[in-house]
């Protein structure tokens, strides 16, 4: 009975010294409680108090799990403190550099003073500058409109000698034209007149055949007015 008893007590060292074996070390508890039990079946005869290392035991497993408990809360504290030391060290250390900068920038100022001074010194002269080139820019605009307006008159010019030109041009091609029509009238005028002359020539030639038969067959001479 007392050799279990050491059992109990040394798996129960063993668990709490152990924290990677956890779920064996409740394994093996719990067999040793049911060997326990299984003892005080066997023996109602005996005085032993079995129950009183049952309570023991589960003192152990509480005290052993609130130890556990406080162990990981402790870690998690200390991981959650530690990343507050980091970032409190990270802000420093911005907040350092930000203030090396700055003093660093600060050294610069009165050089930057005379930079400035400088630079209004070049303003000004700018200004003048740009006072000369903006009247001369007037100037320029001036001559640009001349300029402009001397093009568009010689532009006119030129497009209204080509338009007299294209007119007379087409004025000639007209007037050649009309002449053409013109002879080609009096060509067919001619023409008809010649035809109606020789139409009366041989009416007239036809008349006077007439007559000359007439004469011939009867002696006299029958004068046609209309003829003539």
């Amino acid at each position: 009975m007392l050799g279990n008893l050491k059992d109990f007590i040394s798996v129960v060292q063993d668990g709490l010294a152990s924290n990677n074996n956890i779920r064996q070390t409740l394994q093996e508890v719990q067999k040793v409680k049911n060997i326990f039990k299984d003892k005080q079946k066997f023996a109602h005869e005996s005085k032993v108090n079995y129950g009183a290392g049952g309570a023991l035991l589960e003192k152990y497993q509480e005290d052993w799990a609130k130890i556990h408990e406080n162990a990981d809360n402790n870690a998690k504290a200390a991981d959650e403190v530690d990343k507050l030391i980091v970032e409190l060290h990270e802000v420093t250390k911005k907040r350092l550099q930000s203030a090396n900068e700055l003093a660093h920038n600060l050294s610069f100022i009165p050089s930057l003073t005379a930079s400035v001074a400088e630079c209004m010194d070049s303003l000004k002269n700018v200004q003048e500058m740009l006072k000369t080139v903006e009247e001369e820019l007037v100037e320029f605009e001036d001559i640009v409109e001349r300029s402009k307006m001397e093009n568009w008159k010689l532009d006119h010019h030129y497009h209204l000698t080509m338009y007299k030109e294209k007119k007379m041009v087409a004025l000639e091609e007209v007037r050649n034209k009309l002449a053409k029509e013109n002879s080609q009238l009096n060509y067919e005028r001619e023409r008809q007149q010649l035809a109606e002359l020789q139409s009366r020539r041989e009416q007239s030639s036809n008349a006077f055949q007439q007559d000359v038969a007439k004469y011939l067959a009867s002696g006299t001479i029958t004068t046609n007015l209309k003829n003539c």
